[in-house]
């Protein structure tokens, strides 16, 4: 079996923040976290520990719909964010951005 593509830490929040995950289970790579009860609520939460457990800010870069998120894409938003000269504008902020859309939307922006 492979190891996770991520660090202990992103882990360890996945495993406090999704509800069905199951303890001591790491989420599968491309699963979409919605299998592991994530909503709308428990991303506000992941969000919010993994800001704190890596000392960034992820605001406005998550724009994955939260019904098909996965670990493997939250996990490449907060390694980008670990770079030096990370854009903490967000894509939400750049109207040429491919992730730009009108009106309400599914999108999980937090």
């Amino acid at each position: 079996m492979a190891s996770a593509p991520w660090n202990p830490t992103f882990e360890t929040v996945l495993q406090r923040g999704l509800p069905g995950l199951g303890k001591g289970k790491a989420p599968a790579a491309d699963e979409p976290l919605e299998t592991y009860g994530l909503d709308s609520l428990a991303l506000i939460g992941i969000v919010s520990a993994l800001e704190s457990a890596f000392g960034i800010s992820l605001a406005g870069q998550v724009v994955i719909p939260v019904r098909t998120l996965t670990a493997g894409q939250l996990w490449g938003i907060v390694s980008a964010a670990l770079q030096p000269g990370w854009d903490t504008s967000g894509p939400a902020s750049r109207p040429s951005s491919r992730f730009a859309t009108q009106g309400p939307s599914p999108w999980a922006i937090a």
